[in-house]
């Protein structure tokens, strides 16, 4: 027997995978050209994987794993792989655990940035949200500006469509957190997630990475649908979001259709009514803060900032990441630090009212 070949007489040649014939490897490469030719927005392995199963839905799909080596190594790849970078979070002290805890269903949002076309001067404005767990959905839309009213808007329709989430991660703009001179003051945007029981998660400043979900998504907005489209109007523009979004549609009803009738997830009603100008209840109601803390120079201080508030921390916290639980209800801030999933609460404050 050629040495090529296992003894077991199977016939497999050394350095072949097992399982997948030549045949589902070219398969998969026409499917990959397919999607490039026809300039889809998406074109990693999982909507491969999707197109190989409606294709040949009598065959086996193959793993993601195998979509990806067969890509690799007919080098129809896109995207260059990124290098993990490992122990940088850990190190660091990033609240991962800290983060899962805090409900089933997570969803990040984010206003894209102003964008300009040709004969218009005003700017236009994109929302982008990213569900990340227990599944997956980005979508965008244009609004007509950056502010938490047309966000909300935004959110009540996709709620009804889709379950909303138990948490929602969001950046420290204005527009989410209310104003930049008052204290503690709890903004329309996080009032809209109060009340409805959802807990607003507010990111790191400066850090859009401690935000990934959305974050790498709008790059993939900026790069392939408005870098690679020469917009002349609003209804171009709205078109081609309704072909990014059906797009994400599509992968969402192909992996997570049965845990979506099998799950009780939550909705909006038809009529249901959004109040956003108070807060109904303090009852049970938190919000957090992922912070790094930082110091001006040696031997000051350690602090955070929280809501326009600067919050002194004990020096040894210095350059580390710790999350932050502010308890409207009982008016109490308190910091944990988390070390290889253990979670240690560190300092509360007390008198925290809004």
């Amino acid at each position: 027997m050629c040495q090529k070949e296992y003894a077991d007489d199977r016939g497999w040649q050394k350095g072949k995978a097992r399982k997948y014939t030549d045949t589902v490897v070219d398969r998969i490469c026409a499917l990959k050209k397919e999607r490039l030719a026809e300039n889809r927005y998406f074109h990693g392995s999982e909507y491969i994987q999707m197109d190989y199963a409606k294709q040949y839905s009598k065959d086996q799909r193959p793993t993601i794993w195998f979509i990806e080596e067969a890509i690799r190594k007919a080098g129809l790849q896109t995207r260059k792989p990124k290098k993990k970078k490992k122990g940088g979070a850990e190190y660091l002290l990033y609240p991962v655990e800290s983060i899962k805890n805090l409900g089933y269903v997570h969803q990040s949002a984010d206003f894209i940035g102003k964008k300009y076309i040709v004969g218009r001067s005003e700017p236009i404005n994109i929302f982008s949200t990213s569900y990340y767990r227990p599944f997956k959905l980005y979508e965008i839309a244009r609004i007509e500006a950056e502010k938490a009213l047309y966000a909300i808007e935004r959110l009540e329709h996709q709620w009804r469509i889709y379950p909303f989430p138990d948490v929602c991660r969001i950046d420290n703009g204005l527009q989410f957190r209310g104003t930049a001179r008052g204290k503690r003051a709890v903004g329309m945007f996080i009032r809209f997630l109060l009340n409805l029981d959802v807990t607003p998660l507010f990111g790191a400043p400066s850090k859009p990475w401690t935000n990934p979900h959305v974050e790498g998504h709008n790059r993939v907005f900026n790069e392939k649908v408005w870098n690679k489209n020469f917009f002349t109007s609003l209804e171009q523009i709205d078109q081609e979001c309704e072909r990014f979004n059906q797009e994400s549609r599509d992968l969402f009803t192909f992996r997570y259709a049965r845990l979506i009738v099998n799950t009780p997830f939550r909705y909006l009603e038809k009529n249901q009514n959004i109040i956003t100008d108070k807060l109904v209840s303090a009852k049970g109601k938190k919000v957090y803060f992922i912070r790094f803390v930082e110091s001006w120079e040696a031997k000051t201080k350690a602090f955070i900032t929280v809501l326009n508030e600067i919050i002194f921390l004990p020096e040894k916290y210095s350059h580390q990441f710790v999350f932050v639980e502010w308890n409207i209800e009982k008016e109490l801030l308190s910091i944990f630090s988390e070390y290889q999933k253990e979670i240690t609460p560190s300092i509360c404050f007390r008198g925290m009212e809004y």
